[in-house]
């Protein structure tokens, strides 16, 4: 679930959903409320192009020619970013655990094999509420409620899979039962909110006249087809003569290819989860294009500082789009194996595989102690903070610190963030002192971005 500010989850709900009778009808717990895992191909609203053939036929019709492939997504992120709530996949503390915020306790506790809370409500009433699914499952995993009118709420209370502990998603803010951001409203709500980007196929099937919704999904959580593409006709050329000609060029029957593909095509499967984005439309299928069905947001003050260093939660694909890397044809999968979305190498050891070690991992090049966390690439070229409490997120513009623009314009820098008790000027000072003056009055597009 994203963890939006404010002013920013008013925003997106009045843009996003003005008119859609987004107003809470308080509803009971319990019941399938419309929740369905179906199967099928998504609506034709909004498509970049039809195909009418293709069908989702799931995961488990691709293990047997792709074995190591899904052995290696097998437990990753995209394999639990949503699940069943049982004993399999729940990592939270459910054994008559408390929790208070601003007042509120919240109980979490199990009844015959089942997983409940027991808190504030729509109305404000404590109730038991039980846990239908579970969400992701590090550095933080969160829970979903289920209610009669088909709406999936978020709790705002999850678990710290690292320190073992619940803790509140706001938490230096009273989030009372109206508030826009108490978890049974809106702003966290799965339907609309969350569920496009965790599960496969999501279709979200909100009904004006009803005020309810009828979701449904080819595949609960991210499967192969999220990013291959639907299979029908994948398996249709597996059972035929590998070295026959098939259709137009060599497509293997997969709505797109990604092996081998350019750095625009893969950012284009990674892009509707990895970003910031508004949706304009739903069908959506990988291989259509990414602009087609949303819109990217842009440098905006309050998601962006003015130098296009990440400032609220706004993922991967904006700041990656802007670097150097990015230009020159490297991709999310140079560094990511696409699969189990671990690094190939940890440290300098990534970096190292594409850039000369010895000019780049030594002294004279970063001023720093080798083998510190001081001496890491990252820390100078991927700084980043933390969203959702506990969540610990890179910047991926991979840029050159500019200590001088900090002077300039405020913006921060890697320098400072580790070296706190300093000034900006001082990092600035710095770096002239280490590669000249030329890179730290290098002209920059903050500077007019800021104006």
């Amino acid at each position: 679930m994203r963890g939006m500010g404010r002013v920013l989850a008013i925003v997106v709900l009045l843009v996003a959903v003005a008119g859609a009778g987004w107003w809470w009808a308080p509803g009971g717990n319990g019941g399938a409320g419309g929740l369905a895992a179906t199967g099928g191909d998504s609506t034709d609203v909004g498509k970049a192009k039809a195909s009418p053939k293709l069908a989702y036929v799931g995961s488990a019709a691709c293990v047997e020619c792709h074995q190591q492939q899904h052995a290696e997504w097998t437990g990753s992120h995209h394999d639990l970013a949503m699940m069943l709530a049982d004993e399999r996949s729940v990592v939270g503390d459910f054994d008559d655990a408390a929790f208070t915020h601003f007042g509120v306790t919240s109980r979490f506790f199990r009844r015959e094999g089942r997983y409940f809370v027991h808190t504030d409500g729509p109305d404000g009433v404590m109730r038991d509420y039980e846990i239908a699914y579970t969400y992701g499952v590090e550095p933080l995993q969160q829970y979903l409620v289920r209610f009669e009118d088909g709406r999936v709420q978020c709790l705002s209370l999850a678990w710290d899979t690292l320190e073992k502990r619940w803790f509140h998603l706001y938490p230096d803010e009273a989030i009372p039962h109206h508030d826009i951001l108490h978890w049974t409203k809106p702003a966290q709500n799965w339907n609309h909110m969350c569920a496009d980007c965790h599960s496969t196929d999501l279709r979200k099937e909100y009904d004006l006249k009803t005020d309810t919704f009828n979701t449904k999904w080819a595949e609960m959580n991210v499967g192969c087809e999220a990013c291959h593409g639907r299979g029908s006709e994948h398996l249709k050329w597996a059972g035929t003569d590998p070295a026959a000609p098939y259709g137009e060029g060599e497509t293997f029957g997969l709505e797109v290819l990604l092996k081998n593909a350019p750095n625009t095509v893969q950012i284009n499967a990674c892009a509707p989860c990895h970003s910031r984005r508004f949706q304009l439309a739903e069908g959506r299928t990988a291989g259509d294009e990414f602009l087609d069905f949303y819109r990217p947001e842009l440098l905006h003050e309050g998601l962006y500082h003015a130098d296009g260093q990440i400032l609220d939660e706004v993922y991967e694909y904006g700041s990656f789009i802007q670097s150097k890397m990015f230009h020159q044809g490297v991709k999310c999968s140079d560094c990511h194996n696409p699969h189990t979305l671990r690094l190939h190498a940890q440290d300098n050891a990534l970096c190292v595989r594409c850039h000369q070690p010895e000019k780049y991992d030594t002294s004279a090049h970063h001023f720093h102690e080798r083998q510190t966390e001081a001496a890491l690439c990252v820390s100078c070229h991927m700084p980043g903070k933390f969203y959702m409490v506990v969540d610990f997120r890179r910047d991926h513009s991979l840029r050159v610190p500019r200590p001088d623009l900090s002077v300039k314009l405020g913006t921060p820098n890697a320098c400072n963030g580790c070296h706190a008790d300093q000034t900006a000027q001082w990092a600035a000072d710095a770096v002239v002192q280490w590669y000249g003056p030329v890179r730290a009055v290098d002209p920059h597009h903050g500077e007019a971005i800021a104006a």
